[in-house]
Formats: structure tokens, C-alpha cells, sequence
């Protein structure tokens, strides 16, 4: 995945935004469309991606008016996370046009993390790639070691999520506490980690992921996919034992009888941060359709070609 960003942002220059007139599902905010797919962003209450979908399609991030665990956000380890990961994500932002198929949002900065968000979103003119670059801003008077992580909260309802194993020497399994390793909904296989967000934990809530170098997860549903791309960076230190990607999912008790969800995520290296410098994580999404075969291991091969052509 190279990185288009610079050129994109010098190629269309800022047209600025006026206030968000566009609506979806309750929410106000900003439309970005191509002949193939669309997506919808807000700068309040918070930055969020709420719907990445094809024309005419289903978008597969849940969407809820009751808390803040909705479509696309950005939080952060530092080296581990902590209370303050997702605080950065919570603060109103202002939006900037950027181009037809562009927009910038800056969350006001965050005192209690000493960090800023910025989240640049581009839809690709003709393909239904959208295309996000996380930064995170340090504003202490001191360096820091912190690594971005993309969470992409999707419908629980009809989806499965699936990553491929990395290469042989480095694969790992990783569960967080009360995740049972014995639930049906787990697929371990030879090429596979999947993960069936239809079936309920048997816990209130379960986590697994992997140390992956090969960058992408994806969720699938109603023969369709949304891949979730972070380029994997070779010999890096990734926080929470190496997991590059990783799978949520959970029960309505977690949240006090709220909606359930679930999460497909992307976690960057731990990267050291000057004081006024921001660490960038480019995330690239991409939906696929025509996904006929009804099995992870198949999933992988067919997610994985499409990367290589």
C-alpha cells in the first residue's frame, strides 16, 4: 500500500467546508461519492467514518446514537492501552473539504492524553477504496512511545471477520481475558483466524487476534467484504504482544443492556514521538463483493489475490 497522501492534498488544495447539511441516521455530517461507493463522515459530536458502502449496497459499521463505539475511530497504545486511549477520539473536530473526493477532520486537542487527532479521509474517484491517514499529535513538552490502532466497529448481526496467519516462523494466537478458546464461533485454521460476530460470547465479551505480517482483515457478510489494510512493518515492536489485528466482540451486557457490536481492527508499530510531532498510520478499505464460497480458508485466498493483482 503506497502512500498517495502528499501529492493528493497538493494536487486539490483545501476548498474549506461549509456546515454539514447531510444526514445519516440521525447523524449530520459529509457525503463522499463515486460511481461505485460512497462514505460518510462526522465532526461531531466526534470524528467518525459511519458508512462505508457500495452504491446501492449495505454498510457493514454499526451505527448507534447511544455511546461512542460507532463506525471508524482512531485510539491509541501508549506503550499498552489505558484510560486515556480512546479520549483523544471524544473531542468535537472541525471538517475541511479537500477536493471532490477528500476531507479533513481535526478533534480539538486533548488534554487528559496530551495528544490531538486528525483524521484524513480520501474516497478513490472510481474505485470503492476510501482511504484513511490517523495522525496523532503530541502536544507534551516530552517524547513519547506510542503506536495508532484503527478500530472499525462493525454489525454483529450477519458477519464474520477473518484474517490470514503470517509466514510460518512468526504466526501466534493471541486471546485477551475472558475470551473461551473452545467457542464455536472460532475458526482456527491452516490459513485462517476467523471470527462469527453472529454467535454471542459465551462470556460477556471475547478478543482474539494474531501478529500477521500480512497487513489486512477483513469482514465478511452477504457475500460481500470490507478489507481493512495497515502496511505491516517488518521488525517493529507492535503493542499487546505483537497483535497486528485483532477481533472484538461482545454481549449487550458489556454496555449496560446497549446495542451490541463488533470490531475489526488495525494496530500500528510503537513508534517513538517528539514533543509537536504527529505519528501517521495510513488505513486503506476497500469492499469486495461476489464472495460465493461460505468458508474462511477460501475467504483468504479470494481477499488475498485481490490484493495481488
Amino acid at each position: 500500500m503506497c502512500s498517495i497522501y502528499p501529492l493528493i492534498l497538493l494536487a486539490t488544495g483545501a476548498l474549506g467546508a461549509k456546515s454539514p447539511s447531510e444526514q445519516y441516521e440521525g447523524f449530520t455530517g459529509y457525503w463522499l461519492k463515486n460511481d461505485r461507493a460512497e462514505a460518510f463522515a462526522i465532526a461531531s459530536p466526534y470524528p467518525r467514518v459511519l458508512a462505508f458502502r457500495l452504491v446501492g449496497g449495505e454498510n457493514p459499521l454499526h451505527v448507534s446514537s447511544e455511546y461512542e463505539y460507532v463506525g471508524i475511530r482512531t485510539w491509541f497504545f501508549e506503550p499498552t492501552q489505558n484510560r486515556q486511549s480512546g479520549m483523544p477520539a471524544l473531542r468535537p473536530a472541525t471538517a475541511e473539504r479537500m477536493g471532490a473526493h477528500g476531507l479533513r477532520l481535526v478533534a480539538a486537542p486533548d488534554d487528559s492524553s496530551g495528544l490531538q487527532l486528525t483524521m484524513e479521509l480520501f474516497l478513490d474517484p472510481a474505485l470503492p477504496v476510501l482511504r484513511i491517514r490517523h495522525g496523532l499529535t503530541n502536544l507534551r513538552d516530552e517524547q513519547r512511545r506510542i503506536a495508532a490502532w484503527a478500530l472499525n466497529v462493525i454489525r454483529p448481526d450477519h458477519g464474520v471477520g477473518v484474517t490470514p496467519w503470517g509466514s510460518v516462523h512468526r504466526r501466534s494466537l493471541l486471546f485477551w481475558p475472558d475470551t473461551e478458546p473452545n467457542e464455536i464461533g472460532l475458526h482456527l485454521g491452516p490459513k485462517a483466524l476467523a471470527l462469527d460476530y453472529r454467535i454471542e460470547p459465551q462470556n460477556r465479551w471475547q478478543k482474539i487476534g494474531t501478529n500477521t505480517d500480512a497487513g489486512w482483515i477483513a469482514y465478511v457478510w452477504n457475500e460481500t467484504a470490507l478489507k481493512s489494510t495497515v502496511a505491516h512493518v517488518a521488525n517493529a515492536e507492535y503493542p499487546e504482544n505483537g497483535g497486528t489485528v485483532t477481533m472484538f466482540n461482545s454481549t449487550s451486557e458489556v454496555f449496560d443492556g446497549k446495542p451490541r457490536f463488533g470490531e475489526i481492527e488495525n494496530v500500528g508499530p510503537l513508534s517513538e514521538l517528539m514533543p509537536g510531532n504527529t505519528l501517521w498510520m495510513e488505513q486503506e478499505l476497500e469492499l469486495i463483493s461476489g464472495i460465493e464460497a461460505d468458508d474462511p480458508e477460501r475467504w483468504v485466498e479470494i481477499l488475498g489475490a485481490v490484493e495481488e493483482e
